[in-house]
């Protein structure tokens, strides 16, 4: 996800970050009654939802089987696409229904759709007055959750709100930058929430909102905001929240916040939050939020952030930016009094992007002892990889889609170049092997759908991709190829 800070700044965020037809909502309801006490699903398709950042799994796979090919000559069949304001981040999709969040003016905005339409259902706005630092759009960086009947959002300014998916009513709020005295990273807030059912010992079920926050002592505020070299954290690193109401369950870390997002894991047989923030990455007991583990990866460029998830395979976690280090493989030993993260091995100094992995802001995925993900600081430099796990060796790099996002379906790769490429791409470490490509373009003006910058991470839910460009995002039909 240059040799002066405003170049190197702006290679980060470069690297982060109309309805064509269809039924009517009503009509496409589904036929099954659902659970009690939850939403009725609008989906006309079995399949799985897609409810938070990189999918129900949080590692960008889909259950769906395989993407039907070949698509036809003008590309795959695209069902709907609606406008977008500012920001960069995906959307998120379930029981049929699709959010958006940007902004629009000096409002951050969100907008529930029907997902298989674009039949807008509701839409709400707050207002913002973030302004980033460095020239770049003043949108949200991060997608939103949705967690049963409520949808979060995570604003850049550090807005962080629960309201109804039904409707958008709002049932609560929190300004996380004014309550815990937060220092405005470089580009504002860009990790996403991660909602998880708290571990406890009564029966009495509840969810928490983990929230990288990494506040600071009040007055705290560097002479320039580029100067996070000189902010120290007290002990809001990482906060979790009760999703019923909002209220704070357990802080952890005094770490500052980065652009990774929190996954939770299981580690010796002991549920493990893997916070990989500033500094380093931290393993906290989702329960009480305490501390259990930690190792440092981190450029030590100033002006560089850790921005792709934590990867974990198996009892490993692979961790990988594209500033310094790049990639270490760690293998994890937990034990009742703590984890212990070793090195397997490390990308070697000064390693390029065709010789290493170095991820920007895109979490590379797994499929059979490989990583398929993007290697590289700027998009000229950047590279398709494909990357043996157990060693570290790259087994092929591709150029020419500058940084890319991937999903894995099945035994393909749907890969989303950030100038706009959509292509297919065969998931196997023997070469680097396409199978479709095709740039999206309205079927009425011939004019292209996914602009510059494509950073969102794609998202599918029933068979559908949901892909998001500047200013547009687009959904297609993935079961259906040419006819």
């Amino acid at each position: 996800m240059p040799t002066t800070p405003c170049l190197s700044l702006r290679a980060l965020l470069f690297g982060l970050l109309t309805i064509t037809g269809g039924a009517t909502a009503a009509s496409l309801a589904a036929e099954e009654p659902p659970p009690s006490g939850s939403l009725s699903s609008l989906t006309s398709r079995d399949g799985e939802d897609w409810p938070r950042f990189l999918g129900p799994r949080g590692d960008g796979t889909s259950s769906l089987a395989h993407i039907s090919l070949p698509w036809a000559k003008a590309g795959p069949r695209i069902v709907w696409h609606a406008e977008m304001g500012e920001g960069y981040g995906a959307p998120a999709v379930a029981l049929g229904r699709i959010v958006l969040f940007d902004r629009v003016g000096n409002q951050a905005r969100l907008r529930c759709l029907h997902a298989e339409t674009g039949q807008q259902l509701w839409s709400v706005s707050d207002p913002t007055d973030y302004r980033d630092s460095f020239g770049y759009d003043g949108g949200p960086r991060c997608c939103p959750v949705i967690a049963g009947d409520s949808v979060l959002t995570f604003a850049a300014d550090g807005l962080l709100s629960c309201r109804s998916l039904a409707d958008g009513s709002l049932l609560w709020q929190i300004d996380t930058a004014a309550r815990y005295h937060v220092v405005k990273n470089f580009f504002g807030v860009g990790a996403a929430p991660l909602v998880i059912d708290a571990p406890s010992d009564t029966s009495a079920a509840r969810q928490l909102v983990i929230v990288p926050i990494g506040g600071s002592e009040p007055g705290s505020a560097p002479p320039a905001p580029e100067r996070l070299d000189l902010v120290r954290g007290v002990d809001s690193g990482l906060v979790a929240f009760d999703l019923a109401d909002g209220s704070e369950v357990w802080r952890a870390s005094d770490e500052l916040a980065s652009y990774s997002s929190p996954v939770l894991t299981t580690l010796g047989g002991r549920p493990r939050l893997l916070a990989w923030l500033r500094e380093h990455l931290l393993a906290i007991d989702p329960a009480t939020g305490r501390e259990t583990g930690s190792f440092r990866w981190r450029a030590d460029e100033l002006f560089s952030v850790n921005a792709a998830n934590p990867v974990v395979i198996g009892e490993q976690v692979l961790l990988s930016e594209t500033y310094g280090p790049g990639s270490v493989l760690l293998d994890v030993a937990s034990t009742p009094r703590g984890d212990t993260f070793t090195p397997v091995w490390t990308s070697p100094k000064g390693g390029r992007p065709n010789t290493t992995l170095k991820a920007h802001w895109a979490t590379p995925v797994v499929h059979e002892g490989h990583l398929y993900g993007t290697s590289g600081r700027n998009a000229g430099d950047a590279r398709l990889v494909c990357v043996e796990i157990a060693t570290g060796e790259v087994r092929w790099s591709e150029r020419g889609l500058a940084r890319a996002s991937a999903v894995l379906v099945g035994e393909q790769l749907l890969v989303v170049g950030e100038f706009g490429e959509l292509l297919v791409v065969k998931a196997t470490p023997e070469a680097y092997t396409p199978l479709a490509e095709a740039i999206l373009t309205d079927p009425a003006t011939g004019t292209g759908l996914l602009a510059p910058p494509c950073w969102a991470a794609p998202v599918i839910a029933h068979g559908y991709a949901y892909l998001r460009g500047a200013g547009r995002v687009v959904c297609i039909d993935l079961l259906q190829g040419a006819e």
